[in-house]
């Protein structure tokens, strides 16, 4: 609204009024064509009023020629403001680029600032240079003692592996050995059962050997044969007992049967006492030829 005011006010001044103009044109119209019934005064009176529109008209004419030069010069006054306003407005911005640039700078400074002084307080709270290096070549020393151990403990492992790997051969080696000492002893039972039922044959069938009581009947006590003096009787004392051995022998292969069973069964419980039994055995024989 204000710009449209502006606008007329400016093309009013500007625009040369054709009002006195049409007055002077229609004053002169009708003087003229009055003319022939106008009496001289009348005609004198007519002539002033149309010359005093023509110089009112002049008037306001020159009116608006000055306004024209005013304007313009006002129009140049305005343009040169425009330029300086245009230049100050140029350097408005460049100072609003510095500026901005001077307060981006700033803010990082401040920033800076306030992470420098983080760091510091954090810096602060934690020990020295120094302490940190001596604990550091603390924790290195720690580190190559446990290295060492770990070593040691390895090397100690391998060990009882090994130890372990020699300890069940020797244990399988006893136990087989125990099998073997076991059926020797069922072996060894078995024959000394038979001489037992021979000697008791002996005694029966000769009831004077058991009655001696000397040295040299003792002396012979365990051979049943001793009794018999002549071959025949030898003989048939041989006879008796292999008869009696015969029926030994089976009652012992059935006993033996059933006593290999019993030790199958009780293999795996005996390998270990009879190791321990045979090693206390070689330390006691040890002991013997060392004293």
């Amino acid at each position: 609204m204000a710009s449209k005011t502006e606008d007329s006010i400016l093309r009013s001044r500007l625009a040369v009024e054709d009002r006195a103009l049409k007055r002077c044109l229609r004053q002169l119209s009708t003087m003229c064509a009055r003319q022939a019934r106008l009496t001289p005064e009348e005609a004198q009176q007519a002539s002033k009023r149309v010359l005093q529109e023509v110089r009112w008209f002049r008037h306001t004419v020159q009116v608006a020629v000055q306004s024209q030069w005013r304007c313009q010069g006002e129009i140049g006054l305005y343009a040169d403001q425009q330029e300086v306003l245009e230049g100050s407005i140029t350097g408005a911005c460049s100072e609003i680029e510095r500026l901005s640039d001077s307060l981006e700078e700033s803010r990082n400074h401040k920033r800076h600032k306030i992470a420098y002084d983080e760091i510091a307080i954090d810096a602060n709270k934690r020990l020295a240079r120094d302490r940190l290096a001596a604990e550091i070549d603390e924790i290195n020393s720690e580190i190559e003692q446990l290295e060492q151990e770990e070593a040691s403990h390895d090397a100690v492992t391998q060990s009882l592996h090994t130890q372990y790997a020699v300890v069940t051969d020797e244990l399988n080696k006893l136990a087989s050995m125990s099998k073997s000492a076991l059926s020797m002893q069922d072996l060894g039972i078995y024959l000394g059962d038979a001489d037992i039922h021979a000697e008791k044959a002996g005694s029966e069938r000769n009831p004077r050997a058991s009655t001696d009581m000397s040295p040299a009947a003792h002396q012979h006590h365990d051979d049943p044969r001793d009794g018999f003096d002549t071959p025949i009787d030898s003989a048939m004392l041989e006879d008796t007992d292999a008869m009696h051995s015969a029926d030994d022998h089976s009652e012992s292969e059935e006993g033996e049967e059933e006593g290999e069973h019993a030790l199958g069964d009780n293999a795996d419980q005996t390998v270990i006492g009879s190791g321990s039994e045979e090693e206390g055995e070689c330390e006691d024989e040890e002991g013997e030829l060392l004293g």
